[in-house]
């Protein structure tokens, strides 16, 4: 049949086969493009109901008084689906504007009848074509579209979804959600804001090309996030789904079609987009194969040459409209063709991801999308190889037989579940082992201390306390071994570090004050202690960043991804990037640990008059300098870090002397106090 025949013949059968239809546009693994192109027509509107067959729906959702509920009611729709119709109005308690979903009439019955006649089908072509249906996926699609239908018929399954996003998005600055209001909502009828704002169309004729731009980054970070971070994913972004605004903010609309991802199918993903950039074919296809079920006689050797091809064509047009979602696409497609079945929700995640690159590449046609998600997907593979629970995780299955075999067990030999209560008591008895080793070196020489104590040495004796450093010391080591029981223990191992760090500091100033040092002075001596530390941690982001690049804001921006990634990682602090003007790399810090330490020690004022301040002189040190209205540690609700790189300077960054300064001013504080909070 062809492919505008089938469009037609679905639209004649009902509205179950019209949702057929748009579900298998988003299926190339099932069907040629032809009939995708095609299928997608019926994404489009469709012919409405007159309003007098929609009351009686309003009134037995919402009560025979529904119109009380409302101050007005357009009976004209402004959309109609295959499902249901919107209605704009405006709700009578608060006279907001609102959209107003409402189920068509006799629907359910409807849509039960057209399932019960596909699955017909389906048991008749079974028997008439045993073996190609079991080398098929089509039957478990089905089984999935009828599961995802009847969902779909439920209206408060769509709000708690809503909900769901606005969870997962809620520190979004850019991003918004319509608002459900459940006292106007029912399983038939859908109640949300009403959302005013600009087309795709019209964003593209008004706004300029780096507020397109901006536009772009902000949804590449807000599709990797659903993609990658969370796992619920908006499946249908096409652009009647999302309205602008002059801000530079947008919303988000219609969630019937979601898809969700595991964490290993999510891991997965990161693994094999790492290895695709990196120009490893083999390493991805493994990556790849692993999400699959194979078929009876699948040809591996086939697929990964085919495979490789596509890999081969994308890495040698870089500039050609070959997209990377495109090729990810087309790959599964090849992946089924030679016998390797993925399931549905990667099918729709890879679906989704090439319907979000259209519109991306509508405000910017020369965007690439792998590299604008490179710095995101390295944050979430630090993210979530760091994690705590996830190294306990991968300690536990693959450490013993390393450490006494040299072995690396295959991964086939690891059990999927095992007792974790049994697994939990073995690596906390090894954690105190390793506690007490550590705690062994510290308190005998151990790097950490020594180098610490060296700097505080050398600190002390340019302020004329070299006679009382040993003193000092000591009293700063039994004050720090008070403190440590209450340090929480952190989910990486930089929040680790650095909490650490924050008790020694605070024991420091302790055991200052008990030697009569006023406190503005032992804020200048621990301050300066610290830029000698935070200095030499400061030495291997810039290396790394210099290496890449001469451009100042790049370097910056390099240095301080690297380290928003350690010591300063996720999720031990949290981050939010931060649009800003050019050459201005902007973002704030929502949570710091140490911030939270040194706020539940009741001294705050340390903070910041200590480790807040280092980040100017650092922005100094990196070529640039940094402004700042408050910190966490101050009052305010955030950190806010904008980091200004000096365009002039295109040789590298300032030359370091090894002295402090003070709040960007380039002011040297030779052992002076700093002059107040930033």
């Amino acid at each position: 049949m062809a492919p505008k025949r089938l469009v037609h013949c679905l639209l004649a059968l009902g509205p179950a086969f019209v949702k057929l239809g748009q579900i298998l546009s988003t299926r190339p693994d099932l069907l040629p493009e032809p009939y995708i192109d095609a299928l997608v027509r019926l994404q489009a509107d469709q012919p409405p109901v007159e309003f007098a067959a929609l009351e009686p729906m309003l009134a037995d959702a919402l009560g025979v008084d529904w119109r009380q509920r409302f101050q007005a009611f357009d009976a004209e729709p402004v959309a109609a689906a295959s499902l249901a119709q919107v209605h704009r109005a405006r709700v009578g308690d608060t006279g907001a504007v609102v959209a107003v979903k409402i189920q068509r009439p006799d629907i359910r019955r409807r849509v039960l009848r057209d399932l019960d006649a596909v699955d017909l089908g389906l048991w008749w072509a079974r028997r008439l074509m045993p073996r190609r249906m079991r080398r098929s996926n089509i039957p478990a699609f089905f089984a999935e579209f009828r599961r995802y239908t009847l969902q779909e018929l439920d209206f408060s399954n769509e709000a708690r979804t809503m909900e769901r996003f606005r969870g997962n998005l809620r520190d979004s600055a850019f991003v918004h959600l319509p608002r459900v209001h459940w006292e106007h909502s029912a399983p038939t009828v859908l109640t949300m804001d009403w959302i005013d704002g600009l087309s795709l169309r019209e964003v593209c004729a008004t706004f300029d090309q780096n507020a397109r731009r901006g536009l772009v980054h902000r949804l590449i970070e807000t599709l990797l996030a659903m993609f990658v971070s969370d796992g619920l994913f908006h499946a249908d972004l096409h652009p009647g789904n999302i309205r602008f605004h002059d801000d530079g903010s947008f919303t988000l609309l219609d969630f019937g079609m979601y898809g969700e991802l595991t964490p290993v199918q999510r891991d997965r993903f990161i693994l094999y987009w790492v290895a695709v950039v990196q120009e490893q074919p083999q390493r991805a296809f493994h990556h790849f194969t692993a999400q699959t079920r194979r078929l009876p006689g699948a040809d591996e050797a086939a697929f990964f040459a085919r495979f490789s091809e596509l890999a081969r064509r994308w890495y040698a047009s870089r500039l050609s409209e070959l997209s990377f979602t495109q090729v990810y696409l087309e790959m599964m497609r090849a992946g089924y063709r030679y016998g390797f079945v993925f399931p549905p929700e990667l099918i729709l995640h890879a679906k989704a991801l090439t319907t979000a690159e259209a519109l991306i590449f509508t405000l910017d046609p020369d965007a690439r999308f792998e590299a604008i998600s490179r710095p995101v997907i390295a944050r979430e593979l630090t993210r979530r190889a760091g994690a705590l629970e996830s190294i306990r995780n991968r300690l536990s299955q693959f450490l013993p037989e390393l450490l006494l075999l040299g072995e690396v067990m295959p991964v086939e030999a690891v059990d999927e579940t095992w007792d974790q209560s049994a697994t939990d008591e073995l690596l906390t008895e090894m954690a105190k082992s390793v506690t007490e080793s550590l705690r062994d070196q510290l308190e005998h020489g151990g790097l950490w201390k020594e180098l610490l104590e060296r700097h505080v040495r050398q600190v002390l004796a340019e302020a004329g306390l070299r006679d009382a450093s040993d003193e000092i010391l000591d009293a700063t080591w039994e004050h720090y071994y008070r403190i440590e029981p209450d340090i929480p223990v952190a989910p990486t191992f930089g929040a680790i570090l650095t909490t650490h760090l924050a008790g020694a500091t605070l024991g420091l100033y302790r055991a200052l004050r008990e030697r009569d040092v006023d406190k503005r002075r032992a804020y200048g001596l621990i301050y300066d202690t610290g830029w000698r530390l935070y200095r030499q941690m400061g030495e291997s982001p810039l290396l790394l960043a210099s290496a890449y690049t001469r451009d100042p804001y790049k370097r910056l921006k390099i240095a301080t991804e690297l380290f928003r990634l350690f010591p300063f990682g996720e999720p031990g602090y949290r981050w939010q990037d931060v649009t800003a003007a050019p050459g201005v790399v902007a973002f704030d810090c929502l949570e710091c640990p140490v911030a939270r330490f040194f706020i539940q020690n009741n001294e705050p004022e340390l903070c910041v008059n200590t480790w807040c301040n280092l980040d100017f002189p650092l922005a100094e040190k990196w070529g640039g300098h940094l402004e700042r209205t408050g910190t966490i540690a101050s009052g305010a609700s955030r950190c806010d870090f904008r980091w200004h790189a000096d365009m002039e300077s295109q040789g590298g960054a300032q030359p370091d002397d090894g002295a402090p300064r003070h709040l960007g001013t380039g002011r040297r504080v030779p052992g002076s106090p700093p002059g107040g909070q930033p």
